[in-house]
């Protein structure tokens, strides 16, 4: 690459080829890239070639680097960034926010996506789980599995929609699945519960509706006994009656006039989430949580007689959807009294 030495403190150059010529700057006494970018007519890539004024030969040794990212459809500028600097792309749901709140950011913060590669995702998965005893990595695939899709679509924004991680490979640990809850444990628990999560803990029990569609309540989600709305992480329409019990709750939460406000404006997902844990930890249920909530109205319909159909309906899961099997369980004493209606009958001898 030839380099001359124009006015303003602007480096001329042009590739091997001669084709579009690319400048470096020099600002503050240190060397940018300045190149137009050929994605946005009229506007440049600007970015840092880490190399002082002084060190001319290095920074033309990064501008080629530069324009090997732009051949190659990666964002130079996100590219050299630390993984601390990248923010998630389009609409982000709080539970992604979480996950690069939570996880993402800590682990990964200090790197260069570059630097993202298997190896590093083995590092990651250990430090959150650990190995087995054979020495093998260990995770919950289903919350690892949302985890590296959070990951993914944050290196996306840097290195193009096609970019996949190279995932390492771990056993698959599975999680215990405690009985589901009754009436009465909740009750128990509700009386833990402040004043604030008092109605939301209740609005979950009696609908079965997630903790993120609870506070995206507003005024114009009823109308004639109902609660009909388009729940946030699928799209389907929620639509569950309001029965007697429900109707009281909402009696003591203060309304807003305007009809499109939130109901519960100031509580958020995460720390409701956590709060309705430790509650239930504190009532002598470890373990449970808000989707044990989810999971009680499931179990209670199955209890009661009704299909997985109908299950999935009043959880606003996708027809034919494999998750609706996740939310029914079969009670112990519904279970003790089948067994008990069995008679015997033909067992004399003749």
């Amino acid at each position: 690459m030839n380099t001359t030495q124009p006015r303003n403190n602007m480096v001329t150059s042009q590739d091997k080829e001669g084709g579009m010529p690319v400048y470096m700057k020099l600002v503050d006494g240190r060397w940018y890239a300045n190149i137009p970018d050929p994605k946005r007519p009229g506007r440049k890539i600007q970015s840092s070639l880490n190399a002082y004024a002084n060190e001319k030969r290095k920074a033309s040794v990064e501008l080629g680097k530069v324009l090997q990212d732009i051949d190659r459809g990666i964002d130079p500028t996100t590219a050299r960034k630390n993984m601390a600097g990248l923010k998630l792309k389009g609409k982000v749901s709080d539970r992604a926010q979480g996950i690069y709140d939570t996880h993402i950011i800590p682990y990964f913060g200090s790197m260069k996506p570059k630097d993202i590669n298997e190896d590093v995702l083995a590092g990651y998965v250990e430090s959150r789980y650990g190995l087995n005893n054979e020495g093998e990595l260990q995770a919950y695939g289903e919350t690892i599995g949302k985890e590296f899709d959070v990951l993914q679509r944050l290196l996306r924004g840097v290195f193009g929609k096609g970019h996949t991680i190279d995932k390492p490979y771990y056993v698959n640990l599975k999680r215990d699945i405690l009985h589901p809850l009754t009436l009465e444990q909740i009750e128990h628990v509700s009386k833990f519960m402040n004043d604030s999560y008092f109605p939301v803990f209740w609005i979950m029990a009696y609908t079965g509706m997630d903790i993120s569609d609870v506070l995206d309540l507003e005024p114009s989600h009823f109308k004639d006994g109902w609660i009909t709305k388009e729940r946030g992480k699928t799209k389907i329409q929620i639509k569950v009656p309001i029965c007697e019990p429900l109707a009281d709750i909402f009696k003591v939460v203060p309304w807003p006039i305007n009809q499109e406000s939130k109901i519960f404006p100031k509580l958020n997902t995460k720390a409701t989430s956590t709060y309705i844990r430790h509650q239930f930890r504190k009532a002598g249920l470890s373990g449970y949580g808000s989707k044990y909530l989810r999971r009680f109205v499931g179990s209670i319909l199955l209890d009661k007689g009704y299909t997985k159909d109908w299950i999935a309906k009043a959880l606003a899961h996708a027809e034919g959807s494999k998750q609706t099997d996740k939310y029914m369980a079969v009670y112990d004493l519904t279970l003790s009294e089948a067994f008990s209606k069995i008679k015997r009958v033909g067992l004399e001898k003749g």
